[in-house]
């Protein structure tokens, strides 16, 4: 018997491929969450958006199809871009993929809408500047401090064949001008999925950075990074225009890239990101037995502390917290669950100085901290090598770490969300168990989805 592996509680689709989220706003008392799309096939050989919308973040409709690729500048993919209300209505800025002969053609276009479900295309608003090669794309507003607007674009230049990342400055939201490269790379071939915003009187940049193989025109690997830079609006100058050093890792484990956020009425800066990062094997064996494959990240709220940016759960999603597991302790020092959900919170606290942690989850997942090298690090056996890959980062000390733990993924938060980890995990079993050593206060409660 096959077991389910979609999600419950996460942004998934019905059918298809889920990749990047995109145009993520608060408009009119409602969140929308689009994303892209491709309804047809679990591959990428076509790209719409999608639409999940909500009133309280836990309670998600999901709309089906939100802008297709039907014009002639996006008829061959409606890719990533971003949303804001500018006047009462919700303006949507997005690049349309276009193929002459196997060559490449982006724009970056607009559409408008009054009630967020109907989208008036207004066509080409931004052309490829002659010093970028045509991989120029998803588009972030950011307001200014007068009033007026600016759209980070991900780029690789013309000449050198390197990462950038464009600035484009608009008085409203619809004529925009060419301010300058923001900044560069000297070691990717290409920036994705940038955004920019404030957050006191710093500005955070967040950015993908991408090795490809150029000759091919194919992608080999890439990240997701963010930094505090300060910018001069006036003359679109940043402090730290080197996209390849002094940056952050937005998160540690297996599966998250094209990181976007939006601010909403209660002044939180809220981040989704997709769920994957995955290879064409991986993602063919993952959900061959589904109709869907990827999902979104949980909304996170993103807080600046100690110069450092935190993620932590949105607070709506406590409320999905219900029932204790019952936690068996073998002895002192030992713990095992065994849960006929597969959806289960746990938080360790109080979690002892000078302490490891050795945890394993289903024989497919294992959490381990070592204090003496100060690394906190997550081990997942590969479903096509059946070996076991890591990821780790530096951690001096573990006060605290939250799991939420779905049908298929688990993500961590570690010390109020300094450090975060995110990643699918293929699951092979109806009743979840969890084992290893109590360092600490442990709970454990039922996710009601």
């Amino acid at each position: 018997m096959s077991i389910d592996i979609r999600q419950k509680f996460h942004l998934e689709p019905n059918v298809g491929l889920l990749n990047d989220p995109n145009g993520l706003i608060q408009y009119k008392g409602i969140y929308y969450v689009f994303f892209q799309w491709n309804r047809f096939e679990k591959n990428h050989t076509y790209k719409e958006w999608g639409l999940f919308t909500s009133k309280n973040l836990i309670d998600w409709s999901f709309k089906g199809s939100a802008i297709i690729p039907d014009q002639e500048y996006d008829f061959n993919g409606v890719y990533s871009g971003s949303s804001y209300v500018i006047k009462d209505k919700l303006y949507i800025f997005y690049t349309g993929n276009k193929k002459y002969d196997n060559e490449r053609k982006s724009s970056q276009c607009l559409a408008i809408s009054n009630n967020g479900r109907n989208f008036l295309k207004k066509g080409i608003i931004i052309n490829t500047p002659i010093k970028y090669s045509e991989h120029f794309r998803d588009p972030k507003i950011f307001a200014g401090k007068n009033n007026d607007f600016f759209l980070v674009i991900g780029a690789q230049t013309k000449q050198t064949k390197l990462g950038a990342i464009a600035l484009y400055h608009s008085l409203d939201g619809e004529n925009w001008q060419y301010m300058r490269s923001l900044a560069i790379s000297n070691t990717y071939q290409m920036i994705e999925c940038p955004d920019m915003f404030r957050m006191g009187d710093k500005y955070i940049l967040f950015y993908c950075p991408q090795y490809r193989d150029n000759e091919k025109d194919i992608p080999l690997k890439s990240f997701s990074v963010y930094k505090l830079i300060d910018l001069d609006e006036t003359t679109g100058e940043i402090d730290d225009k080197n996209l390849d050093e002094n940056y952050f890792m937005m998160d540690y484990g297996f599966d998250f890239y094209a990181p976007q956020t939006f601010e909403d009425d209660k002044k939180r800066r809220i981040l989704w990101a997709w769920m994957s990062r995955m290879n064409d094997e991986e993602e063919k064996a993952f959900a061959k037995l589904q109709d869907s494959i990827h999902c979104l990240t949980m909304p996170r709220e993103i807080l600046l502390e100690k110069n450092r940016l935190y993620q932590r759960p949105v607070k709506e999603l406590y409320n999905l917290l219900g029932q204790d597991i019952i936690i068996r302790k073998c002895d002192d020092e030992q713990f095992n669950i065994l849960n006929d959900k597969h959806t289960v919170y746990l938080k360790l606290e109080n979690i002892e100085e000078d302490k490891n942690i050795d945890w394993i989850i289903e024989d497919e997942f294992k959490i381990n901290y070592n204090f003496e090298k100060m690394e906190f690090s997550i081990y997942r056996l590969n479903w096509l090598t059946n070996n076991w890959d890591k990821k780790s980062c530096k951690l001096e000390k573990i006060i605290d770490m939250e799991l939420w733990i779905d049908n298929s993924s688990i993500e961590i938060f570690i010390n109020e969300g300094e450090k975060v980890f995110s990643s699918r995990i293929y699951r092979k079993h109806e009743k979840i168990s969890i084992s290893g050593n109590l360092c600490g206060e442990l709970i454990a409660k039922n996710i009601d989805r």
